[in-house]
Parts: C-alpha cells; sequence; structure tokens
C-alpha cells in the first residue's frame, strides 16, 4: 500500500511538471527534432496533436530543418523501371538511404511537378485525378474535380468537345500558400458529313482557354477551384507552351516557343496575372530551368573547350525589368559528362555517368554559384540505384535535390475540406 502511494504521488509530479512547462518552450523543443520523432509525439496529448498539426510549427520545422541539415539531405525522385510507380529515395549523410514510394502513380499516366518544399503535384492525365502529396509524412489528398472537366468515365472527350487540362504547382512565399493552377484548353468540334461519299469528318468550331486555381491552406477560396481572368497574353492557344514548369520567388514559369522566338511564360501567384518575358537570345536552346536562392535560373548544354569545360547559367535578377545576369562554371576537362537535376540553395546539382564498364553507376556533383567551384558529393548509395537513360545517356525523369522536412498537414484546419485520401 505504501509502495503504491508513493508511485501515485511520483506520477502526479511528473505531470503537474509537464504541466508547467510553457507551451512555446515546448514547440521550441520539437522543432530541432526529426520529423520522424516529432510524428511520434502527436500520441502525448491532444494538445501535442493540435499544435504539431499548426501551420506555424509546420513552418518553424521547416526552417529549422534546412539549418539543421545544412545541405546533408537528398531527395532523389526517379521513375522505378522494375514496377510502374515512382520511387524517393531520401538520403541522411548520418543515416544513409530511406527508400519511399508513391504507389499509386502510374508512370505511363501520370504527370509529376516539381517538388516544392517538399510537396508534390500529381496529375492523371487518364482520370484527370490530382492529388497532392507530402513527401515527408506521406499524406496524400485528392483535389475535388475541375468545373472544367466533366464528370463522366472516361473524360476529357465529350462527343463534339476535346478537353485537355494542364496543372501547375506553385508556392506563394509570401502568403504561405500552395497553389495549383489548371489551364484548360477546350475545343469544340462540329460533325461534316460528305454529301458525295457520305463520310463524315470532324471540323473545329471553337477555340478556348479556361483558369482555374486551386488554393491550399487558405481560407478564401480553400477546398475549390476559383475561375480567373488572369490576361492570358494569347488568343485562346497553348501551342509551343511546355507542360513542364519552374515555381521562383512565388512565380510559375514555362518555356514557350512561339514562331522562331523562344520567350518564357510567367504566372505571379499572389497577383494572378500572366507575364511574358524574354529569353536572351544567347540563351535560347537551354537545357534546363531551375530555381536557385529564390531566381529563375536557364541552363545551357555543358560544353567542350580546351583543358577545360564549361556550362553557361542565366539568372534572371529582377523580373519586372526582365534583368538577365551571365554566369560561366568552368571545371576540369577530365570531368565526366554532367547533366544538371536539381538545385541546391546556392548552386546546381549535377549528375554524372562513370565508365561504360558499370553504365548503372552514377555519382552526384555540386556546382556553387558563389565560388564557381564544383565538387563531387559522397554519396555511395546512389551507385546501387538504377536510373533509367534516356536519349545520350541523359538521366531520364530523374531529379535529385536538397530536401527539408515539412511536416504539413494537408487536412487539418484550412486543408480538411479538400478531402482525404486513405
Amino acid at each position: 500500500m505504501i509502495r503504491s502511494s508513493s508511485s501515485s504521488s511520483s506520477r502526479e509530479s511528473v505531470n503537474n511538471n509537464r504541466q508547467q512547462i510553457p507551451e512555446d518552450v515546448i514547440l521550441d523543443i520539437l522543432s530541432r527534432l526529426p520529423a520522424k520523432s516529432v510524428v511520434r509525439f502527436r500520441r502525448v496529448s491532444r494538445a501535442w496533436c493540435s499544435f504539431i498539426h499548426d501551420p506555424f510549427f509546420a513552418s518553424l520545422h521547416h526552417a529549422r530543418s534546412i539549418t539543421r541539415d545544412k545541405g546533408n539531405a537528398l531527395l532523389l525522385s526517379y521513375p522505378d523501371p522494375s514496377s510502374s510507380s515512382t520511387s524517393f529515395s531520401f538520403f541522411e549523410r548520418k543515416q544513409g538511404f530511406r527508400n519511399l514510394q508513391i504507389s499509386h502513380v502510374d508512370q505511363q499516366y501520370a504527370s509529376l511537378s516539381e517538388i516544392i518544399r517538399g510537396i508534390l503535384c500529381i496529375h492523371d492525365r487518364r482520370s484527370h485525378r490530382v492529388d497532392i502529396c507530402n513527401i515527408t509524412t506521406q499524406e496524400t489528398i485528392t483535389l475535388p474535380r475541375s468545373t472544367n472537366i466533366p464528370i463522366r468515365p472516361g473524360a476529357g472527350v465529350d462527343f463534339d468537345i476535346v478537353y485537355e487540362p494542364r496543372y501547375s504547382f506553385g508556392f506563394n512565399s509570401s502568403t504561405g500558400d500552395y497553389k495549383v493552377l489548371n489551364i484548360c484548353s477546350i475545343t469544340g468540334y462540329k460533325l461534316q458529313v460528305n454529301p458525295i461519299n457520305g463520310l463524315s469528318t470532324r471540323e473545329v468550331s471553337r477555340k478556348t482557354v479556361e483558369f482555374e486555381i486551386f488554393t491550399i491552406g487558405c481560407d478564401r477560396g480553400a477546398g475549390s477551384w476559383r475561375k480567373i481572368d488572369p490576361g492570358y497574353p494569347y488568343d485562346q492557344e497553348l501551342y509551343g507552351i511546355t507542360s513542364e514548369s519552374v515555381c521562383a520567388d512565388g512565380v510559375i514559369h514555362w518555356r514557350h516557343r512561339l514562331l522562331d522566338q523562344e520567350i518564357l511564360l510567367a504566372f505571379d501567384l499572389q497577383q494572378e496575372k500572366f507575364q511574358i518575358i524574354q529569353v536572351p537570345k544567347e540563351a535560347s536552346g537551354f537545357q534546363l530551368m531551375k530555381q536557385v536562392k529564390g531566381c529563375l535560373v536557364l541552363m545551357g548544354h555543358v560544353t567542350s573547350g580546351y583543358n577545360r569545360n564549361k556550362i553557361d547559367l542565366w539568372i534572371l535578377e529582377d523580373r519586372r525589368d526582365q534583368v538577365w545576369m551571365k554566369e560561366t562554371v568552368l571545371f576540369p576537362s577530365y570531368s565526366p559528362c554532367l547533366w544538371p537535376v536539381g538545385s541546391f540553395k546556392t548552386g546546381l546539382i549535377l549528375l554524372a555517368q562513370h565508365g561504360c564498364a558499370n553504365p548503372a553507376a552514377w555519382a552526384a556533383y555540386y556546382c556553387d554559384l558563389e565560388t564557381k567551384n564544383i565538387c563531387m558529393i559522397h554519396v555511395p548509395e546512389l551507385k546501387s540505384v538504377k536510373l533509367p537513360c534516356g536519349e545520350a545517356g541523359k538521366p531520364s525523369g530523374v531529379v535529385l535535390t536538397v530536401h527539408a522536412e515539412n511536416l504539413l498537414s494537408l487536412t487539418s484546419n484550412a486543408y480538411e475540406h479538400a478531402g482525404k485520401k486513405g
């Protein structure tokens, strides 16, 4: 009885001490821990679960993850050749690779956005389903169906109407909102019957482009698509605009070839308006677009010269006045063929295929845009990952980028209206 009373008093003392810990101290401590540990602490109490799900805490934890990892965490995304899914390998130098998989992603029909702060947008071109996935927590939500797409089996073709939606994903740092933009091309046809042979043909009768936006994490418009009039600069045409986009400084950018001119189409996520950005003539035919230090960077092809190789970069320093700055990075000629596949906060990540003896072996390099130095990133596990190769040995569908954990809950508070997916 005495032992039981002592034990009971001890538990009460512990509980009292726990209750005396200020909430801001608890938040400060939790925000410095790895995501895996924080997720376990959600079971401590309803109060802990509540503030761990709070968007403010998620933002604080994400910011400290960037500082804590100091570039040690990398996220490798690639189509898995052994299945129809897309694989994600999360690498931390202290822990090695952790393999993640989004099994419901069908490579044949899925379009994946760039990974923004650990959040990914997935569009199934066959069913027109749009999913938002948090790679850190593996939480996924399915967005409501766009009002521009009819609800019926095989939607997208409606007898004499063809719907071609194009989804792009972005983040507005000034408001903390993630947004999905749907640019939907709608083509109407009319049936023409040849009076001589009785054969029927379809002719275009009308062509329109509709614009909708879905805001995640904002009370205004949360949980539903909003039709917008963004001042589209072209006359109901999407021809020449690439499906891939890059978000930098709160603006989504697309590559666009108009006749013999190459330009960029930009969409400001805060103003929800379009803008045309001229590409420097010497940058025409650039290989890749990436975001570095909040700026859009165009990357040219790696070229070889006497005793050295180089890559030319064009950095958009001022979007409003369209001011570009050119940078040239040099590296030794004995370096292998490099392909830019991602970005760090202050530079680029490049992949190289090592030798003909083992074509599956890859190595990663980091190109610092501030010092102009290039060095190898020691990731021994990368050699064991079988990456798909495309034209001229280029890694196909491969993204290697710096990664900071993000605990943002997609289904709590303002997100709950978007609907859970089990």
